[in-house]
């Protein structure tokens, strides 16, 4: 169909858009707190049903419900399934925010406040896209479903039960995943794939209780023993030195590695923007890229022991923990990686150590052969009338495999953020031109795909 008058509506309502936005950023959704879940999935319940379609909310054991909505065509038996998520990371440290981190302020072109990128933004982008050709036609080009959790910012630990006792709900002919936009030169940017990650906690105990350090010939330091333990898992080549490690690793297929020397890395930009003089290893070009996306890691995301406050304190701590992560690419299962690394320990005579797991995904990709891909990367370049970058995979993890592996369908990602948009930082933000953009895109595929 003529696009013209659905784009026209788009433009016309922006105000609605933003306003839309600025009131679900509004309302606080921090998951790691378990911060106003509920009001926010009854506020994008809410939502979507003021836009016509039929809703429900879905319990999660112990977990954040699920909000399901789905609209269908007159006149199409294509499904198009649009997964989000409501939840969002804390927004500490609150004193680096130039505005209030929940207030939905628009100031010189950008929407300012938590989730406006990740991932509110793009709930709202998806659900006007839908408004306008209902708006117009009076009708949507395809079956819309919409699954909107609220735990992918802790790993969507509950929502593979769900998936499974919902089962027909879910299923759809095409996925479009939660994130994405475009880059520093306004190029659109979709993924095809996401790493697993298998999220762990190291705990090392000592005495019953601190003790003044004069005592450290007698008295093990348990902040010693994980750094031990940690110096046996990784070498300063950054590489992983567990056992077994990088059995299971699927190497790229030529057609990923043709799009791979095809991507841009604006390095000189992302160094900026990081305050780095050169990457990790003096990674450059190609193989920057191809680490970035192809290879396994291993991270500590933070280390908590003994006394860290004002001047000195001569304290031996009784306990210390480590979070780490490890991201992980096909066929690296994250349970099996979590044996790997027990087993390491016990061998290297640190069986004392406990080892706890939290969430995990696993890693997964759509081929990029896959005619949806086609689709997506189409309709991007009609939008921003500029070509699409296609990544094979992201850097990033999340619960895509349970649609990709479990349901079969074809997954991309794509979205309305920005290259600055700081997402997971303060001052976290959208671009208003991009919002608008982004929604145009969305509905430019549910159009194609039809």
């Amino acid at each position: 169909m003529d696009m013209k008058a659905v784009y026209r509506y788009i433009d016309q309502h922006a105000q609605d858009l933003i306003q839309d936005l600025a009131e679900l950023v509004k309302q606080p959704s921090v998951s790691a707190k378990r911060e106003g879940m509920q009001e926010c999935a009854e506020k994008v319940e809410s939502m979507l049903q003021e836009t016509g379609f039929s809703t429900r909310l879905l319990p999660e054991k112990d977990g954040n419900p699920v909000v399901y909505g789905e609209l269908k065509s007159k006149h199409s038996k294509k499904t198009l399934l649009f997964y989000d998520h409501y939840d969002v990371q804390p927004p500490e440290p609150l004193e680096e925010w130039r505005f209030d981190a929940f207030s939905g302020k628009v100031h010189e072109g950008r929407i300012y406040g938590r989730g406006t990128s990740d991932n509110k933004g793009n709930i709202v982008s998806r659900i006007k896209a839908s408004e306008a050709f209902l708006k117009t036609i009076g009708d949507i080009p395809v079956n819309v479903k919409f699954v909107v959790e609220g735990e992918e910012e802790i790993g969507s630990p509950h929502l593979k039960p769900v998936m499974k006792q919902y089962n027909e709900l879910f299923s759809n002919d095409a996925t479009i995943w939660e994130f994405g936009g475009t880059n520093y030169e306004g190029r659109p940017e979709i993924y095809l794939g996401l790493k697993g990650v298998l999220s762990v906690e190291l705990r090392a105990k000592g005495a019953i209780r601190d003790t003044h350090s004069a005592n450290a010939p007698l008295i093990p330091n348990p902040a010693w023993r994980l750094i031990w333990a940690l110096n046996t898992m990784k070498n300063d080549e950054e590489q992983i030195m567990i056992e077994g490690f990088y059995d299971n690793v699927q190497q790229p297929s030529k057609e990923e590695l043709q799009l791979l020397k095809e991507m841009p890395l604006e390095e000189k930009k992302l160094k900026k923007a990081y305050g780095l003089k050169e990457f990790l290893q003096g990674r450059t070009g190609y193989e920057a890229k191809k680490e970035l996306l192809f290879s396994p890691t291993c991270t500590i995301n933070g280390f908590l022991t003994g006394y860290t406050g004002p001047r000195s304190k001569t304290v031996l701590p009784k306990e210390a923990m480590v979070k780490l992560d490890f991201r992980l690419v096909p066929n690296q299962k994250p349970d099996e990686i979590f044996e790997k690394l027990v087993s390491h320990l016990k061998g290297r005579g640190f069986s004392d150590i406990e080892t706890v797991q939290y969430g995990s995904t696993e890693p997964t990709k759509t081929p990029v052969t896959d005619p949806f891909v086609e689709i997506v990367a189409k309709a991007a370049e009609k939008v921003y009338e500029k070509r699409a970058v296609v990544y094979p995979t992201s850097a990033g993890s999340g619960p895509m495999h349970l649609f990709r592996n479990l349901l079969g369908c074809p997954v991309v990602s794509a979205g309305c953020s920005h290259a600055d948009a700081k997402v997971h930082a303060p001052n976290e933000n959208l671009t208003i031109d991009g919002f608008i953009k982004g929604t145009k895109f969305m509905a430019t595929i549910m159009n194609d795909l039809a």
